[in-house]
């Protein structure tokens, strides 16, 4: 049948607006998304929508900290995005809710889907950087890692929890991972551990091997064929089922595990601290085993970011409140009580003058390893969670011993092959390249 000459095309983001009852044309917000949105004035009688990947409670708390210092009424919407399967229909579900809203926070392996679907709208680098001159500067790592995409800024980080050495005693030189392993197994008798539990498995030996390897990462240049199954990954695995043979049998998240050394229960391990406030308990942080040497950070793909969603109708306001979640005055309760959200700039002064407090050892130690300006690139592609939990149930079979480590990253490899195919090798080429900061 023939096309009519009088028939209209609609752009992703206006079928997006169609589906969830938004008019086309909508103050504050252009036709483009690669057009920031024109500021409009603040209406205090009009809710600023959010769509918040995470709890009900969480939710409540980003609402209570913002009603004490603004009467500008917030209406969170939060969403489900399950750390352990973060599948199609979580992701496409979160994609609608933002359709729906003035602002999105999520984590970073959602940032393909969201700019694929041109549900957010980046922000211009003078914006950017007058959003800093008010609140602080990003440390290098964050700024470098998550604020940015495909050369572009696309929202302002409110997390970026990295792994670190935990002890409540004195903590050896330790170069390598068979130093590690020596220290867990010797100097604690196996009194630690490290986040193995279902969602973290996968991560943590992606923070393993990024400490491990200098050169590449997890996919071929050329043709994004997986290389997480040749030699430098399998080792790296190895030695991790190694180690977890010294662990308690129970697997534990980084804050469970921080909180297990405060009670006495560890004496040490790998993990982040359970809240930005300083503990009872003195514990020694440091950086892992071989990180001095390699000095490339790799963030947690679910790192949460705020960006401004494409169908914002007070985007002044919203970005004012950007500004304020990632660190602005009256923000800080947020950082105390929601562990994924962390320091991620340079304190602001007034902050201090206002509310002075101890830092814990873990914040000071963060504040510094996030000044790392080399980054790799997390999982963002598309269908990232699908991606993440294949090779988080891998790992963990690996760790109790139903499988060799050899074969749990050549069957990780050919599942993620298959996803692949199914999404699209050039898009997927294409996903990965911005991750790194290039446009496709």
């Amino acid at each position: 049948m023939a096309e009519s000459p009088h028939a209209i095309k609609l752009n992703r983001r206006q079928l997006l607006a169609t589906a969830t009852g938004a008019a086309l044309t909508l103050p504050g917000c252009t036709s483009r998304p690669e057009a920031e949105p024109q500021s409009t004035a603040s209406r205090s009688d009009v809710p600023i929508r959010v769509a918040m990947v995470g709890t009900s409670e969480e939710a409540d708390i980003v609402s209570r900290s913002w009603s004490s210092i603004d009467e500008q009424p917030l209406e969170i919407t939060p969403v489900s995005l399950p750390r352990a399967n973060a599948d199609r229909q979580a992701l496409d579900r979160l994609i609608a809710e933002t359709g729906k809203s003035d602002l999105v926070i999520y984590p970073l392996l959602a940032v393909p889907e969201l700019v694929h679907a041109e549900a957010i709208v980046p922000i211009s680098e003078e914006q950017f950087d007058a959003m800093q001159a008010e609140t602080g500067e990003l440390y290098s790592a964050v700024r470098n890692g998550a604020a940015r995409y495909a050369d572009e800024f696309i929202g302002m980080p409110m997390g970026a929890n990295q792994p670190a050495l935990l002890s409540t005693a004195e903590v050896p030189p330790l170069s390598s991972w068979q130093d590690y392993d020596r220290w867990v197994s010797k100097d604690l008798s196996g009194k630690a551990n490290e986040p193995l539990v279902t969602g973290w498995a996968a991560s943590m030996f992606l923070w393993r091997a990024a400490s491990m390897i200098s050169q590449g990462w997890l996919f071929s240049r050329n043709d994004f064929q997986p290389t997480l199954n040749e030699e430098a990954y399998v080792d790296t695995l190895q030695q991790m089922i190694k180690t977890a043979a010294h662990y308690p049998a129970q697997r534990q998240s980084p804050t469970e595990i921080w909180d297990s050394i405060q009670s006495g229960e560890l004496l040490g391990g790998i993990g982040f601290a359970a809240n930005n406030a300083a503990g009872e308990t003195e514990v020694s942080v440091s950086n892992l085993p071989g990180t001095d040497d390699k000095n490339r950070l790799l963030l947690d793909p679910y790192s949460l970011v705020i960006s401004l969603s494409a169908m914002c109708r007070q985007s002044a306001v919203s970005k004012r409140i950007m500004d304020w979640i990632s660190g602005g005055d009256g923000s800080e309760a947020i950082r105390r009580q929601i562990s994924g959200v962390t320091t991620t700039r340079s304190m602001v002064q007034s902050e201090i003058a206002v509310e002075p407090r101890r830092q814990s050892a873990y914040e000071s130690w963060l504040t510094q390893r996030l000044r790392t300006p080399v980054t790799l690139p997390p999982l963002q592609l598309f269908d990232a969670g699908e991606y993440y939990s294949v090779l988080d149930s891998a790992i963990r079979e690996a760790i109790d011993g139903k499988m060799e480590a050899k074969s749990a990253l050549d069957r990780v490899a050919k599942q993620w092959d298959t996803i692949t195919e199914r999404v699209g090798r050039e898009k997927q080429l294409s996903a990965w390249r911005r991750a790194q900061g290039l446009r496709a």
